[in-house]
């Protein structure tokens, strides 16, 4: 289009103030002071003269020619919303701005609060496909003007979840960081929808940081993701539920939520929420716990032992559970106190699984499963799974459930398959075989003995601490426990009776009445002959009760053998010498005929063995296990499968 003369002027002398603007400012204005007169109305005499104080840094005066055409030409020419966006640029980083961006932020303070405010409103107008930019604008303007929020809050969240579609990560941040703070204490009303999935969004993002960072602070995350929750609560006009705090006791938790739901429809998007809040903390209190905070000791939820010794003394059989896949019980296990962290970790346990309990009836499943999806719960939940069912004895379900935990250790695997296999009632085959892998993968930290994993009469679970002695210990009981059955069995052997015996030195303050109907079974035979003696046994109660059998014996026509170590051996524990007595024939010492010899040989024996009694127990019955593992499956399977000699250091 060609121009008028009146247009042609005007350009004449915004060309000739642009052509000076650097070399001569002052020309330049007059220049321009000259065309405003003539041309007052002309965009591009206007724009020439912000454009001159710019360059000069006067931030008042560009304000006010920033303000008349900010004002008069907000929907022409690309060049004045060139400026604007430097201005909202700099706005939206005052504490890293440039030299030239501090500028703009002293001039957007000589505007006036109608021209700001129309500045944010017409840049989020013309944002067009750009959501990055609206949303930075929305922001901005709420930032600076706080009462705008009530009314273009709506909008903004609608379109955080928009861009969360194509870019989670960024659009969660700027939620979650940016703009719920600025709505907290004046909360918009808000599409349920829209509020629920602004709730999954928020805490979405507080659970990779809890899962992913190390230096994450958990009670913080919380905190906020309970903020979050009772924001999203007052948008849908929910009753509101419990802030967050550590301090309080989780069952306070739990009966404000009966609370709640009894007091609400089937199925209501309120107790959904709250129910899978408290679920998700109280799993992730548990799984936390499962490692020690402040030492590298994970715990694993295994099956515990049925003591099968009764109050009165008395040997019984001790068959509890079927051999079936399930374990059969009106009533659920109880957890033993092992170790300082089994309360706490006992109670998360159980406070999760009442949530996931009330989460997975009828009317939660569906909606409860499609959050599940949602959130980057998949590590914590296949573990909790597993765990539960153990819990509940569904040993069938737990198999299944083992192949989606593909992170854990074989030490860990192994400890699981053993426990599964326990709980079936009798150790198989498969049960020994992991008891051999986890004495061959035992961990550096030592740890100490546990109480009370074994209990009378019910069953019960305990959280077994991943240390040296913890996990002999439990792999001891598991063969004891299947062992000791066979004592009822007519014309069980001398070497059950000797091997039993090596492995109760782990726990010699307990089991006094088993030991005792060993020593009873001993003295009843007409001959008995103890083979381990001299390698495994160095416990002071069992050498003292085996010198009063031997010397006892000596009056009466039974022959009470011990083997001890060929002449010259050194008595110790451990490969060396079980090498020894493989390859030397061993001195036996018995009781029928003994002279004079016998007798100081019998006493040499015996000192020897009670010099050995500081040695670590732990270490030799672990030792005995993997040494003597062979006649072991002999005397539970029947059978000498090919396993490879392990020795424990």
């Amino acid at each position: 289009m060609k121009m008028t003369s009146i247009e042609e002027n005007e350009m004449y002398m915004v060309r000739q103030a642009q052509s000076l603007r650097k070399t001569d400012p002052s020309s330049a204005k007059a220049w321009i002071l000259t065309a405003k007169t003539l041309y007052p109305n002309a965009f591009n005499v206007q724009y020439e003269a912000y454009l001159l104080e710019r360059d000069g840094k006067n931030s008042e005066k560009a304000a006010n020619y920033f303000s008349i055409i900010a004002t008069n030409f907000t929907n022409q020419h690309a060049e004045l919303w060139q400026e604007v966006n430097a201005l909202t640029s700099a706005l939206r980083n005052e504490t890293e701005n440039t030299p030239e961006q501090e500028f703009y932020v002293k001039m957007y303070k000589h505007l006036t609060p109608e021209v700001q405010h129309s500045i944010f409103v017409h840049t989020i107008s013309n944002c067009g496909d750009n959501l990055q930019q609206c949303i930075h604008s929305y922001i901005l303007m709420f930032n600076k003007f706080p009462k705008t929020a009530a009314t273009q809050a709506p909008r903004l969240l609608e379109m955080l979840a928009e861009g969360m579609k194509a870019d989670p990560d960024v659009y969660q941040r700027m939620l979650v960081e940016e703009v719920l703070p600025m709505i907290q204490n004046k909360p918009p009303e808000l599409n349920p929808v829209l509020a629920c999935r602004l709730y999954t969004n928020s805490l979405e993002y507080y659970l990779r940081q809890i899962m992913d960072d190390e230096k994450c602070d958990t009670t913080e995350a919380w905190k906020n993701i309970f903020k979050v929750l009772m924001l999203c609560g007052q948008m849908m006009g929910w009753e509101p539920f419990l802030p967050f705090s550590k301090q309080v006791n989780q069952n306070v938790y739990w009966d404000k939520l009966v609370k709640i739901l009894r007091g609400s429809p089937a199925g209501s998007s309120q107790v959904l929420f709250y129910a899978t809040t408290l679920f998700i903390y109280s799993l992730h209190g548990y799984i936390r716990k499962l490692r020690i905070e402040d030492a590298e000791v994970s715990h694993v939820l295994v099956e515990g032992f049925i003591d099968w010794s009764p109050e009165g003394g008395e040997v019984q059989s001790m068959d509890w559970t079927p051999e079936g896949g399930e374990v059969q019980s009106m009533e659920p296990p109880k957890f033993s106190a092992t170790t300082a962290i089994s309360q706490e970790l006992s109670e998360a346990f159980l406070h999760a699984a009442r949530c996931w309990q009330l989460l997975n009836t009828e009317q939660f499943q569906r909606d409860f499963s499609q959050l599940m999806l949602a959130l980057p719960l998949a590590p914590w939940i296949s573990r909790f799974l597993f765990d539960l069912a153990i819990y509940f004895g569904h040993r069938d379900e737990a198999n299944k459930l083992m192949a989606d935990m593909t992170t854990q250790s074989t030490l860990v695997q192994s400890l699981q398959i053993l426990s599964l296999n326990l709980m079936q009632g009798s150790m198989t085959l498969q049960g020994f075989q992991c008891i051999l892998k986890i004495l061959a993968e035992l961990p550096a930290t030592s740890g100490q003995l546990l109480e009370n994993i074994s209990l009378k009469s019910h069953r019960h679970m305990i959280f077994l601490p991943l240390t040296k002695i913890a996990l002999i210990q439990y792999c001891t009981r598991a063969i004891i426990s299947r062992l000791s059955r066979m004592l009822f069995e007519p014309n069980c052997s001398d070497r059950l009776l000797g091997d039993l015996l090596a492995l109760l030195q782990l726990s010699s303050d307990k089991d006094v009445v088993l030991k005792q109907h060993i020593f009873n079974l001993i003295t009843q035979r007409k001959s008995f002959n103890l083979h381990v003696l001299s390698n495994y046994i160095i416990a002071t109660d069992i050498i003292e009760e085996l010198a009063f059998i031997w010397n006892s014996q000596q009056q009466d026509d039974a022959n009470f053998e011990l083997t001890g170590s060929p002449t010259g051996s050194s008595g110790a524990s451990g490969a060396t010498n079980a090498t020894a007595v493989a390859t030397t024939q061993p001195r036996r010492i018995g009781t029928r005929g003994a002279d004079k010899g016998a007798r100081d040989e019998f006493k040499s024996l015996i000192r020897q063995q009670i010099a050995r009694c500081n040695e670590h127990v732990p270490t030799l019955v672990a030792n005995f296990i993997t040494q003597e593992q062979l006649t072991l499956v002999q005397h539970i399977f029947g059978m000498a499968p090919p396993v490879e000699t392990i020795v424990i250091k």
